[in-house]
């Protein structure tokens, strides 16, 4: 091999290492940022999902402040999921359990029935954001389903 061929290759090689290293950079900055603006929606949410002075301040008009507070409550764990499958810790199995075990809640069904749509409005066109509403879609539907088969509870 030439001294020039030989450089040459030992050069790229060492650009390729310093682009990795700078991808990597970049997406561990992405993740330090999402992580961030989720605790501060975290940190924000536990506030009106547990303190009746803060939620009276924001629950809609009509609606109960101990149900607000328990919406608020669901919604933080909706929260919570969507970070990590955001950050990549959920697969695509996962995500559809775990959305059918929140969707199981009747808590996170009615937020989901209140407050869902504007999940929906904010993911429009951020395709993993709109995958992982379309698995909670799912799941509600599954069980809007099941419980129309099994009719209403006995009195």
């Amino acid at each position: 091999m030439k001294i020039g061929t030989a450089v040459l290759l030992a050069g790229t090689a060492v650009a390729g290492v310093g682009m990795a290293r700078l991808l990597q950079e970049a997406k561990s900055q992405w993740e330090r940022t999402e992580a961030t603006l989720a605790r501060n929606q975290l940190d924000w949410l536990t506030q009106i999902s547990t303190d009746p002075a803060v939620a009276s301040k924001w629950a809609p008009a009509g609606m109960a402040v101990e149900e607000y507070m328990g919406l608020m409550s669901a919604n933080s764990l909706l929260c919570s999921f969507s970070l990590r499958d955001r950050l990549g810790r959920v697969s695509k199995r996962q995500r559809d359990l775990y959305a059918s075990m929140i969707m199981d809640s009747d808590v996170a069904r009615r937020y989901w029935d209140k407050f869902g749509h504007l999940r929906v409005q904010e993911a429009v066109g951020d395709p993993h954001a709109e995958q992982f509403n379309d698995a909670l879609v799912r799941a509600a539907d599954r069980v809007a389903r099941a419980d129309r088969q099994d009719g209403p509870a006995p009195a």
